[in-house]
């Protein structure tokens, strides 16, 4: 059997994960990558064995030399997915697309509209539903151990150091050049309340805002930039620059630069792109061009009057979720970081289900961004459809109802309805 022939547009953090997947599995074929970061065509063709004809400076030109493979991952910025989504279809491909589906609703329907014009395949990146934590709650819930589920609560810790680099420092700061943290974080956390529910959202409500990182709460004396900032007041920042990317974000270092090589020690290069004037992770996060929310909480009303609640917030020490689940026979608390469940009968004793010890890989969102490329790869490969698939048609459920607790939020909380 032929293996599958892909092409990564967007060769960044998430693109080279999925690149990585591509030339591990022996099903397919990463043949061709798009990224603008010369650095990361510079790793394309030195740890993912492309050729370096085959490595792009932008989507553009790859999609200039026509159809090339069978399937197009875009992994691009958010605001980029409809028109690269939309052109990879019109070229022939099936489409991985990185969630959000894109940056508002009415991009999102044309590239459902597309899918339909083209007759492609186009699966969104919901990776939770993989992950190993969700799968085996949905899996207690349709046993019927808690009878029917009457309520969700998931809380989406984002981590103060996560929050600083990617929604305050980084790509996803400002609504203008991304998308709303709801959509832009939490679409997975609404997909997947949606998916343990099973059952039609609605209408929501929502309240949240910018509350911490703005100018007004700078320490007194701080500077512009970490490099420039006075020890006297750098030393109790939890913020600072230098702690998170050397000491605390560790895993997430070369998203900084993309780098294909470090220069010297990791600390020094690190640092280096710190003092990079040019680069936007090293200012201070109370003097950054932010306005995405740092927290937020979103009610929602499903079918049946079940209701469910998600809490989003920066300002936690470490990047998990949890959630707690009630029906009428029992209840669930489990924490995804721990990959610890707790089932609670109320007919019969507590019972914890440690997932460690059933469950061997856990690298990235649970495990579930592995099991979403293999199942990307059964589902443009005729494979049987999986009750995790998150094709568009599904998937766009969980975007009305983030653009929903954005237009809620704005307006004071005012309950909006939901047509899904």
């Amino acid at each position: 059997m032929d293996k599958l022939k892909v092409i990564i547009v967007g060769f960044g953090n998430r693109g080279q994960l999925f690149g990585d997947y591509a030339i591990a599995d022996d099903k397919t074929e990463l043949v061709a990558v798009a990224d603008v970061n010369e650095n990361a065509r510079e790793k394309a063709v030195a740890d993912y064995g492309v050729k370096k004809e085959n490595c792009f400076k932008s989507a553009e030109e790859i999609f200039a030399c026509g159809k090339i493979a069978d399937a197009a991952i875009i992994c691009t910025q958010d605001k980029q997915h409809k028109e690269h989504a939309v052109k990879a279809m019109e070229l022939g491909y099936d489409v991985c697309l990185e969630k959000p589906i894109a940056a508002t609703f009415e991009d999102c329907e044309a590239i459902l509209a597309a899918k339909k014009k083209y007759d492609k395949k186009v699966m969104i990146c919901h990776v939770l539903r993989y992950s190993h934590f969700y799968y085996k709650l949905r899996e207690i819930i349709k046993s019927g151990e808690l009878g029917d589920v009457v309520t969700i609560s998931q809380t989406e810790n984002v981590a103060y150091w996560h929050d600083a680099h990617s929604y305050v420092r980084g790509a996803w700061r400002n609504k203008a050049e991304s998308s709303p943290m709801i959509l832009a974080k939490c679409c997975h956390d609404l997909d997947i309340i949606y998916w343990l529910i099973g059952k039609k959202c609605k209408k929501v409500s929502s309240f949240g805002d910018l509350y911490y990182f703005k100018k007004e709460n700078a320490p007194k004396g701080s500077a512009a930039r970490c490099q420039d900032c006075p020890e006297s007041v750098k030393k109790d920042c939890p913020y600072d620059a230098y702690k998170i990317y050397n000491d605390v974000y560790k895993a997430y270092n070369p998203i900084l630069g993309n780098s294909a090589v470090f220069k010297g020690t990791r600390k020094e290069h690190i640092n280096a792109l710190i003092e990079d004037r040019n680069n936007p992770y090293g200012r201070c996060v109370f003097a950054c061009d932010n306005d995405v929310v740092d927290h937020q909480v979103v009610n929602m009303l499903f079918e049946d009057n079940v209701t469910a609640q998600l809490t989003m917030t920066a300002f936690s020490k470490e990047c998990h979720r949890c959630i707690k689940i009630h029906g009428t026979l029992g209840e669930i608390e489990g924490d995804m970081e721990e990959n610890k469940i707790t089932v609670r009968p109320f007919r019969s004793e507590d019972r914890v289900i440690d997932l460690t010890k059933t469950c061997d890989d856990f690298s990235v969102h649970g495990g579930g961004d592995k099991l979403l490329f293999e199942d990307f790869v059964s589902y443009v490969t005729g494979g049987e459809p999986t009750e995790t698939r998150t094709t568009i048609e599904d998937s766009m459920i969980s975007h009305r109802m983030s653009f929903a607790a954005e237009e809620s939020r704005i307006d004071g909380g005012k309950p909006i309805d939901v047509e899904c």
